[in-house]
């Protein structure tokens, strides 16, 4: 009986499968990495983009070359995606991210070619990463994040792979300062302690309480990633005994996987502003003790200076109230019309009579105002900003003390914010701006930029940004590793080591694979810096062999150097961050094996 051929797939689309969907993922995967490599270390070259608009993009920031790339491969996009989750979560190390994951995907093709399993391969890497987490703890150092040089000294290593590293200093005291700035910490007034000595468990549910308690700082995601992994596939006897060979390790990690810091909140996002203005010299940028906006004041007869100003901000108009639909009035008698009009005169003059009531300085409202209200606010001697943004109206608010009221009928004593010191409005260039700085307390600030043309404005606007975040994360955990590639080197060294010694069976080779996919971070700086490789990554690995783990890469010569002298420190949370997500998304890569693509063969 002949049975005719069924189709469950639709064969018009083009698909790939098995070994050569896997070999794709690689290719597309190792494409991406290439694209940044030249933009690692120091001696980083620049990347042009045009976007379709026309706009020049001029950057060697691994994100911001990833981002204006229009790529159709899956598996590229996936590995796009993992420099936004690097922005996103630490904000610097966007290029390492890339390049490691890229060689990650590259170790794993000869295992593939040779027959072994992808979850074979993915258990290596697995147990490869636990390790790296201890391994990298172990070799972290802690800094007082108290001490404004060792501050400084840390943000500059973290710069000077960056456009800006001519003007390290500067740069460096401007992300340290607006970081500062911004921080709160538990005994801030605004944070109120709750005593829950009365909601504590008692006997074993303290106990149990007790040791289901949360890891703190980026270690959540490690005890989450290893559980996870513990879950997922059950380790060897020799394994186990790998790691009680370290428990004195693991107790000196966990020592520092919570960090004793008060630090509550940094948030650089809403409350650091960077304003970029065309035109002067970069050295005359600078941190303001408050906040700068593009306004200029309603009224040519308003002050535009005050000192120690009282000020009001408001998120309602100071105009006379429209109808919410079209309204039509019919009026029979001539004076009822003027009687309208005066109506719509006792609303705004009753609205600036509240105001005048508190005797404020300085109006700042988010919506319009209009030129009769104008009117009264200059009798009574008030200056008025109008059509503020949120996040601009929100930054005021927190760097002068002043409250955001929702309508004239609400305001009181307390809203009015008395912690600035100064308001005055200057031009620079063609543009008013207002500034509201010598801010006693400020939350909040803005950072002025200048320079010489647009697009360097922006790529020093990202370069600052890396710099805040590496400041920010130090704050949260205050560890740093060795720089230059000296992390990587040291735990590439004794993941070999290891692997050699307590890892069984065929997943030895994975494992040993991550360890040599690490070394592609001071092997690209030794390259970028024009040194010899082969030569100076043998005199690393001797270097390490010998436990000197602080070896690194000097990135402008491409010759070995002691990071302790040379001075290049990165933080733990960086690095931690990288190489988990660089391995997670290698291992979530080749676990695919089949790709169909929603595109027909035909195009």
């Amino acid at each position: 009986m002949n049975q005719s051929q069924v189709m469950v797939v639709n064969t018009t689309k083009q698909r790939e499968s098995g070994h050569k969907a896997q070999m794709s993922n690689i290719a597309a995967g190792k494409t991406v990495a290439d694209v940044v490599r030249t933009c690692l270390g120091p001696r980083a070259m620049l990347k042009m983009l045009l976007d379709p608009m026309g706009g020049i993009t001029l950057t060697n920031d691994g994100f911001a070359i990833l981002r204006e790339c229009e790529v159709a491969h899956p598996a590229a996009k996936s590995m796009i995606e993992l420099s936004r989750t690097q922005d996103d979560e630490v904000g610097d190390g966007t290029t390492s991210v890339i390049i490691l994951a890229g060689e990650m995907l590259a170790i794993s093709a000869p295992f593939l070619e040779r027959k072994i399993h992808p979850v074979i391969i993915l258990r290596g890497f697995q147990k490869a990463l636990e390790d790296a987490q201890v391994i990298l703890r172990s070799i972290a150092k802690r800094v007082d994040t108290n001490d404004r040089e060792q501050m400084l000294s840390l943000i500059k290593s973290a710069i000077g792979t960056k456009f800006v590293s001519r003007w390290n200093d500067l740069m460096c005291n401007l992300a340290l300062t607006a970081v500062q700035t911004v921080v709160r910490r538990s005994d801030d007034s605004e944070f109120v302690s709750v005593d829950i000595s009365a909601l504590k468990p008692t006997g074993a549910a303290a106990a149990d309480a007790e040791s289901t308690k949360p890891v703190a700082g980026g270690d959540a995601a490690a005890a989450t990633t290893a559980s996870a992994t513990d879950a997922a596939a059950p380790v060897t006897t020799s394994a186990s005994a790998a790691v009680a060979s370290t428990s004195a390790v693991v107790a000196d990690a966990s020592a520092r996987s919570a960090p004793d810091v008060d630090v509550r909140e940094v948030d650089i996002k809403r409350f650091v502003r960077i304003e970029k203005v065309p035109g002067g010299e970069i050295e005359e940028s600078r941190v303001l003790d408050g906040v700068m906006v593009n306004k200029d004041v309603v009224h040519p007869k308003m002050r535009r200076y005050i000192e120690n100003p009282r000020i009001i901000l408001l998120d309602c108009p100071l105009e006379y109230k429209k109808g919410e639909s079209q309204t039509n009035i019919e009026i029979t008698r001539e004076g009822d019309w003027s009687r309208v009009l005066e109506i719509e005169e006792e609303q705004i003059k009753a609205m600036c009579e509240k105001i005048s009531a508190l005797k404020p300085d300085l109006v700042i409202t988010e919506k319009g105002v209009s030129d009769l209200a104008q009117h009264y606010l200059v009798k009574n001697n008030i200056t008025a900003l109008r059509r503020m943004r949120k996040t601009d109206n929100n930054r005021i608010a927190r760097a002068t003390g002043a409250k955001i009221v929702t309508s004239v009928d609400e305001l009181k004593e307390q809203d009015v914010g008395t912690g600035c010191g100064l308001f005055s409005i200057e031009k620079i260039g063609d543009e008013y701006f207002t500034f509201l700085t010598k801010c006693k307390e400020p939350k909040a600030c803005t950072i002025l930029l200048r320079g010489p043309g647009k697009d360097t404005l922006n790529e020093i606007d990202r370069n600052l940004q890396d710099a805040m975040c590496v400041a920010r994360n130090v704050l949260f955990n205050p560890y740093l590793c060795p720089g230059g590639g000296a992390t990587e080197m040291a735990l590439s060294v004794q993941l070999a080591q290891r692997a050699k010694s307590d890892i069984p069976g065929v997943e030895q080779w994975p494992y040993a694979g991550v360890a040599e996919a690490l070394e592609v971070i001071p092997r690209t700086l030794i390259q970028n810096g024009g040194g010899n490789a082969m030569r100076t990554l043998t005199e690393l690995r001797a270097k390490h062999a010998n436990g000197l783990t602080t070896w690194g890469v000097d990135g402008e010569k491409g010759v070995p150097v002691d990071m302790n002298e040379y001075g290049i420190w990165e933080p733990l949370a960086v690095k931690l961050q990288t190489i988990k997500t660089a391995i997670d998304s290698a291992s979530l890569l080749l676990r695919v094996d089949d790709i169909v693509s929603g595109t027909s063969k035909k195009q």
